[in-house]
């Protein structure tokens, strides 16, 4: 069985659940805190991110990009980067996007909102993680805090650039998806939907989500507000239509 390293909220390593179980590949998810991540995946040869797959063959693959390339090669059937040139190249380009624009700006973005209120971060991070990483957490939370700030780059003014640039994309995507298609490049699910869902997840807070979201009415203001416009977006409502309809929960097993 593979063995999937993660961060438990990390978006990231939710495009790489969702497309492992999209593709019916067993694995089992080894879930972790942030910054208590590194022991694992270190350990495992995939450098300090996540995710990282360990495939039961023995492969190391430590980006979500090289980790959906890998399925698709086993699994090409499911055209997850399209049927054609044309279309992979499209797919491609939007994952690229996404990847690099869209996941670092909702990253930073619910971390600044969420990080000022400990007991409601350590609630959220801490689903499926093991429970002596809660106590180390938990007594080392101010230190976690500014790493992870600092990190991350995690502050007022590169927080409203990353909402500038949210905002941005989810207009971009809303213009192509004005002209009644399903789905953002070609007839069926690919992974540039899967990419979009899941690194929007953060700021759409889909119900179908593994990870249960903090409740709106839990969240600060500004972040609650942001939520439901995002929602009222085409590309928002495209996001939660993919997790309601597409959002396969299959077989993970715990760690």
């Amino acid at each position: 069985m593979h063995r999937l390293i993660t961060i438990a909220i990390s978006h990231y390593c939710e495009k790489v659940r969702w497309a492992l179980e999209l593709a019916g590949e067993p694995y089992q998810e080894s879930a972790h805190l942030p910054l208590l991540h590194w022991g694992y995946s270190l350990t495992a040869g995939a450098g300090r991110t996540v995710p990282a797959l360990v495939t039961k063959e023995g492969e190391v693959l430590g980006d979500s990009t090289d980790i959906l390339l890998w399925l698709d090669r086993r699994h090409p059937q499911l055209g997850l980067y399209g049927s054609d040139d044309a279309q992979r190249q499209e797919i491609a380009a939007l994952e690229d996007l996404l990847d690099e624009k869209l996941g670092p700006a909702t990253r930073r973005w619910g971390y600044f909102h969420l990080l000022p209120d400990k007991a409601l971060t350590l609630r959220y991070a801490s689903q499926g993680v093991p429970p002596t990483e809660l106590l180390i957490m938990k007594a080392s939370f101010p230190l976690a805090r500014r790493l992870l700030r600092r990190g991350l780059g995690i502050d007022a003014a590169g927080t409203e650039r990353s909402v500038v640039r949210m905002r941005e994309i989810l207009a971009l995507l809303s213009e192509k998806l004005s002209d009644g298609r399903l789905f953002l490049a070609g007839n069926q699910l690919t992974t540039a939907d899967l990419t979009f869902a899941a690194l929007a997840s953060p700021l759409l807070q889909p119900p179908e989500h593994p990870l249960p979201f903090p409740p709106l009415d839990q969240l600060p203001g500004a972040m609650r507000a942001e939520v439901e416009a995002a929602r009222a977006t085409l590309a928002g409502q495209h996001g939660l239509k993919l997790y309601r309809e597409h959002r396969r929960k299959a077989p993970a097993q715990p760690s």
